[in-house]
C-alpha cells in the first residue's frame, strides 16, 4: 500500500510540532520560576522590609504576582498537553481558563478611578464570552462518547 504524500507531510509536521512544543515548555518552566520568584520577592519586601503594613495597592501587587504565576502554570500545562499529543477539548478548556485568569488579573489590578464605561463593558463581554465557551465545551463533552 502506497503512502499518501499528505500523510508524510503531516507526520513531519507532528514531529516538528512536538519538538517546538518541548522547547517552549522548557522555556515556560523558566517563566514559572521567575513568576514564583517575583511573588516571593514582593511578599518579602512588603512584609519584612516594610514591617507588614499592607495597604490596598500593595495587596493588588501581591495578587497580580500570584495570578501571573498561576497563568504561567496554566500556560505551561497547555504546552505540556501539546507535547503529550493531547489535542482537542481538554486543551481548549485550558486555554479558555487562561483567558479567564487573565481577565480576573486585569480586574484585580484595575484602578477603578481610571476605568471607562466602554472598557468595563469590554471586560464584561470577555467574561461572558469565555463563560459561554466553557459551557459549550461542557455541553459537547457531555454529548461525546467516552474515550477508551
Amino acid at each position: 500500500m502506497e503512502e499518501k504524500p499528505e500523510s508524510r507531510v503531516l507526520q513531519v509536521y507532528h514531529v516538528v510540532e512536538q519538538i517546538v512544543s518541548a522547547v517552549v515548555l522548557v522555556g515556560m518552566v523558566a517563566v514559572v520560576g521567575l513568576a514564583v520568584w517575583s511573588f516571593f520577592l514582593t511578599l518579602w519586601t512588603m512584609t519584612v522590609e516594610q514591617r507588614g503594613t499592607l495597604d490596598y495597592p500593595q495587596f493588588q501587587t501581591l495578587f497580580d504576582r500570584v495570578l501571573a504565576a498561576v497563568i504561567a502554570l496554566e500556560l505551561a500545562r497547555s504546552i505540556g498537553q501539546l507535547v503529550a499529543g493531547e489535542h482537542g477539548l481538554k486543551q481548549l478548556r485550558t486555554v479558555i481558563v487562561i483567558g479567564m485568569l487573565a481577565v480576573v488579573r486585569k480586574l484585580i489590578v484595575l484602578e477603578v478611578d481610571n476605568a471607562t464605561g466602554p472598557f468595563l463593558l469590554g471586560i464584561a463581554a470577555a467574561v461572558v464570552g469565555l463563560a459561554v465557551a466553557l459551557l459549550a465545551i461542557a455541553w459537547v463533552e457531555g454529548r461525546a462518547p467516552p474515550e477508551e
